[in-house]
């Protein structure tokens, strides 16, 4: 459900990044989320995106809070309000 939701596909030229990877993981390490600016701590998990972009490795993370957000408003998920 979080991999392949297209939250930054407006944002990226994906002939700008090689190597891309997307995957939902478990973090060793706390990181900031790209989307909030909010921290992801220990344990909790993340949507990290990485790749190399003029030949420098390049990464982010997005928590899985807003990867929800996103699905819900752009209508890829049903939200509560469409179940009732």
């Amino acid at each position: 459900m979080y991999t392949d939701c297209g939250l930054y596909d407006g944002d990226m030229d994906s002939e700008e990044i090689s190597c891309y990877k997307e995957k939902l993981v478990k973090c060793r390490k706390p990181h900031k989320c790209n989307a909030c600016d909010k921290d992801i701590p220990i344990g909790d998990y993340a949507l990290n995106e990485s790749g190399f972009m003029d030949d420098h490795a390049i990464s982010c993370y997005t928590c899985t809070d807003c990867i929800e957000d996103w699905l819900e408003e752009s209508g890829q998920v049903d939200t509560e309000d469409d179940r009732e």
